[in-house]
């Protein structure tokens, strides 16, 4: 009875049940879900262990990131683990730390996950557990002239046809902050991104992201110039816009009378509206339009790769993709997650917003990941303090200076394909 009774309570407390075929299989997962992320991760893993029997020993940590390197230094890694951006997977394929998987590659984006490996060949090498949507513009549409609605109401063709839209409702019309308790300026890369993007195309957007377009080219400069017009068109002015957080930056918006009109941001914001004052409702006092210029998307993404090669790891993978697994995790109100598998439609969302923004994601005809996570480390975080240098001193000259220096990093790294 004693040892029936600690078993009970092992189970109780353990992250993953202790339910299941008991094949006696087992597979580690080193991740960095914590709290509800966690929760919901733990969910779709439970439905892996009652489908298959095989049991799941998860790990949730904010310092994932750096406890796999230290295990993969160690000679001693997980089964499987999150992955902090692309540029990882890029780079522990191309190492030969990370092992292909079979099939992952169909559903919304087709091969985003595919990398170089040692021997050249391009695969597969990992899985989107859930996806963030990127490039949306916010605004609330009781605070807009009727005239600024009915033109939001219609397909905008272009970023300038946006900006005209923004200006003519006010003259500064829109809120930016860049401040990140991890990684300040990334709110303005993702500006850059959507222009590039939108502006100049998927091959453009792909020679950069690779490291093979020049950052003082004419496509990549005109998406500073057109970033440096949306600092330009801040109230707040640049200090304010360096020191204030992205999940602030657009709180102004929902004050009396507010203080900007559009915000430039991921589908994960609703979660920082709704702690204003009031409680800001989806539909009543935001809403979204997706960045102009044609059915592309820009997304961030949760991966997750293979590092040992065994049946239970890839049993996992596969189910991880599957629409019962995914639905685990988008149903959940408040999640702010997203899916790239096809077979999940937009009416299985939970609320009407979020079955726009996956209808946006579902319709695109181009999807990319963000750009500066899919670059080197180094690459990407040059990037990210040269948007806080231009910010600072938005000027023609010091962008000249910026971008050279910008283009010296990338001759010097190396870019994993």
């Amino acid at each position: 009875m004693r040892l029936l009774a600690a078993l009970l309570l092992l189970c109780a407390f353990t992250t993953v049940s202790c339910g299941g075929a008991g094949s006696g299989d087992s597979v580690t997962v080193l991740g960095s879900w914590t709290g509800a992320e966690g929760e919901a991760f733990r969910a779709m893993l439970s439905g892996f262990e009652k489908s298959s029997g095989i049991h799941v020993d998860y790990t949730g940590t904010r310092d994932a990131r750096a406890v796999l390197a230290s295990e993969l230094h160690d000679g001693t890694p997980p089964d499987t683990a999150v992955l902090a951006n692309p540029g990882d997977l890029r780079t522990y394929a191309a190492a030969g730390e990370l092992k292909p998987v079979a099939g992952t590659a169909e559903g919304i984006g087709g091969d985003l996950t595919s990398a170089t490996g040692p021997g050249g060949a391009r695969r597969p090498y990992g899985i989107v557990v859930k996806a963030a949507v990127k490039g949306l513009i916010w605004y609330d549409p009781r605070t807009l002239p009727a005239q600024t609605r009915g033109r939001l109401a219609q397909p905008i063709g272009s970023f300038d046809d946006l900006a005209k839209i923004a200006s003519g409702a006010a003259s500064k019309p829109w809120c930016l902050g860049l401040a990140d308790t991890s990684n300040s300026g990334w709110p303005g890369t993702d500006w850059i991104e959507d222009v590039l993007l939108h502006e100049s195309g998927p091959a453009v957007y792909d020679q950069w992201v690779a490291g093979t377009l020049a950052w003082t080219s004419d496509p990549v400069r005109k998406a500073w110039q057109k970033f440096g017009s949306i600092v330009a068109g801040t109230r707040s002015g640049t200090d304010a816009v360096l020191l204030t957080g992205y999940g602030k930056a657009g709180a102004p918006m929902f004050t009396s009378p507010p203080g900007c009109l559009f915000d430039h941001a991921g589908s994960f914001i609703t979660s920082f509206y709704g702690q204003n004052p009031g409680r800001p409702q989806a539909g009543r006092d935001y809403d979204f339009l997706p960045f102009p210029g044609g059915q592309a998307v820009e997304i961030g993404g949760d991966l997750l790769g293979m590092f040992r090669d065994t049946p239970a790891a890839r049993k996992l993978v596969a189910y991880l993709t599957t629409a019962k697994a995914q639905e685990t995790w988008i149903e959940r109100p408040g999640s702010g997650a997203f899916s790239l598998n096809r077979s999940v439609p937009p009416k299985d969302y939970p609320d009407p917003l979020s079955r726009r923004i996956a209808q946006t994601l579902a319709s695109a005809t181009t999807v990319r990941f963000d750009g500066s996570d899919s670059m080197p480390t180094v690459m990407a975080a040059a990037f990210d303090h040269a948007v806080l240098e231009y910010v600072a001193d938005p000027t023609p000259r010091r962008l000249d200076t910026i971008l050279a220096s910008l283009d010296k990093v990338r001759r010097t790294t190396r870019f994993a394909s």
